[in-house]
């Protein structure tokens, strides 16, 4: 008969381990719950308003519009998948939108020269922010603060605070107001970017690593990671993500005004906190992102349609991000006692005592025994 000895409170199994639902059961309805919120609201709202939300064109425009905070909310993900935080996506969205449009406008730059510019510049400031935050140690948030304010005094000085909109070419609202195949091309650079990201991150060993240095940064480091160098390269990456949504934004309207960018800072980190309670909870993960992106347009263009008043939006994003980023904490403490009752099941099934007769594992303390007599 088998001694069972305690064991210390760090190890024991969590309460609510093996109660309730079945595991697989509640890891499906938090991988899938938002997918399914996103579909309700669409079903929702199609039949309290069917002949003005329930058509193609609204759908359509909505894919569209909110396309430039898809793009950002991106951009915002990928230092937080580090433990990071970029206030500055947006400002470099305006600058990248400045640029863009006064470049082509009026400094007479060919389109293509111009994006390229502007993406480039957006990568450069990420650069910036990442050697900063890296190298003097200096906390991300009063970072990027401080440096999207930088960046909306540039846009300013460089528009003379005036909106550009006159000499603007048609080649550059194409790239925004174009179709393919019937798909608004914002739509389709959406389609494209989150399935790089998503192959990168989920398929790629630099995925894995970056997802390491969020969840341990020392540990990371002690295990040969790079992290330094990793949270660098995801600033250089939100910079180019957010140039290219404002590349996206100038196109779309054919003109820049400063300061307008601010509006698009709190949806994008709402989107990318509620979208890492989906897909992968616990985790920033673009399609998640995605999901939740859209899920938050269609339910402030439900509720316009409604016959909301016009505040309701800021209202709306200002308290969903409160919502997201307790559920988004709430789903990675949950995800990380899953794991440490997976753990503990292993310890459970390594020491289970062995009934007579019973040969003994290989990881059984009795196989040990057994080959040092032989």
């Amino acid at each position: 008969m088998g001694v069972e000895t305690a064991r210390p409170a760090a190890l024991r199994r969590p309460r609510w381990v093996g109660r309730g639902a079945s595991p697989e059961g509640t890891s499906r309805l938090a991988r899938y719950g938002l997918v399914l919120i996103l579909i309700g609201l669409v079903v929702g709202f199609s039949l309290a308003r069917p002949s003005s939300f329930a058509t193609v064109e609204n759908y359509r425009a909505i894919l569209n519009n909110q396309a430039v905070v898809v793009l950002l909310a991106l951009a915002a993900t990928l230092p937080l998948i580090v433990g990071e935080f970029d206030l500055s996506v947006a400002s470099v969205l305006g600058v990248a939108q400045a640029l863009v449009t006064g470049l082509c406008a009026l400094q007479g730059l060919p389109v293509g020269a111009a994006v390229a510019l502007a993406v480039l510049i957006g990568g450069l400031l990420g650069l910036i922010n990442g050697v900063v935050i890296v190298k003097l140690e200096i906390n991300a948030f009063v970072t990027t603060l401080a440096s999207g304010t930088v960046m909306g005094g540039l846009v300013v000085w460089y528009t003379g605070g005036a909106p550009v909109y006159e000499g603007v070419p048609a080649s550059l609202t194409r790239l925004a107001r174009g179709h393919l195949l019937g798909i608004p091309l914002p739509v389709v650079y959406v389609v494209l970017i989150t399935a790089l990201l998503w192959f990168v991150l989920a398929r790629l060993p630099v995925g894995r690593r970056l997802y390491a240095v969020g969840g341990n940064r020392r540990a990371a480091r002690l295990s040969g990671i790079p992290a330094d160098r990793l949270v660098i390269a995801t600033f250089v990456g939100s910079g180019v993500l957010a140039a290219i949504s404002g590349v996206v934004l100038g196109s779309q309207l054919g003109s820049v005004v400063p300061g307008g960018e601010g509006a698009y800072l709190l949806p994008a980190f709402a989107g990318a906190f509620l979208g890492a309670t989906a897909i992968e909870p616990g985790r920033f993960n673009p399609i998640g992102t995605v999901i939740a992106a859209y899920a938050l347009s269609v339910a402030v263009s439900g509720l316009q349609q409604l016959g909301a008043p016009f505040w309701i939006q800021p209202v709306f994003n200002g308290a969903i991000l409160v919502v997201a980023v307790g559920l988004s904490g709430y789903a990675a403490r949950v995800k990380a006692a899953r794991a440490r009752a997976r753990q503990l099941a292993r310890i459970d099934s390594a020491h289970r005592p062995q009934s007579p007769g019973e040969e003994p594992g290989p990881a059984h303390p009795r196989n040990e025994e057994n080959r040092c007599r032989s």
